[in-house]
């Protein structure tokens, strides 16, 4: 099967199945880290049988590498063992170390805040909305070109401010 083929395969797939993978993973998952990890893992399993999934059982197909995403996804959380992982739960149980993460998310998102327009939109697209730069250059109406530099000014004026503000 040709690459462009595939393509357009896995998208109306995706397209046709998107509901029943949400339902199905956040059923699962219960916790939105999780269902986006097992979300990301479906996918993945779809793109590399798409050429599988071109029949009548293709929800089938589908649910079970649903079900093997869910799992892959909980075993990265909790490991192999069952058992959580230590430095997840310490840094979950010590307040102050829970206090700093939210003082400086607070002082980051105060910093984006002060920062012109379209360096602060290019910045949260980037990193927080995880966009390319050619998705942010179509939303910002401008080329990739300045995408990029919006992108690279902000982080250096983030780095700035809160250098600082310590």
């Amino acid at each position: 099967m040709k690459q462009n083929e595939r393509l357009e395969l896995f998208e109306k797939l995706r397209a046709e199945y998107s509901a029943f993978l949400l339902s199905v993973l956040w059923k699962l998952t219960g916790d939105r880290d999780l269902f986006a990890e097992a979300m990301q893992y479906t996918l993945m399993g779809m793109w590399e049988h798409v050429e599988k999934l071109n029949g009548q059982k293709a929800g089938a197909y589908i649910y079970r590498i649903a079900l093997s995403a869910n799992s892959k996804a909980w075993r990265n959380r909790i490991g192999r063992n069952g058992e959580l992982p230590t430095s997840r739960i310490d840094i979950d149980t010590d307040p102050g170390e829970k206090i700093e993460r939210v003082e400086l998310t607070a002082k980051v998102r105060k910093a984006i805040s002060r920062l012109p327009d379209k360096q602060g939109r290019a910045i949260i697209m980037r990193y927080l909305e995880q966009h390319d730069y050619e998705t942010i250059s179509e939303k910002l109406c401008c080329s990739k070109t300045s995408a990029r530099s919006h992108v690279s000014k902000a982080l250096a004026a983030l780095k700035d401010k809160l250098a600082t503000s310590d």
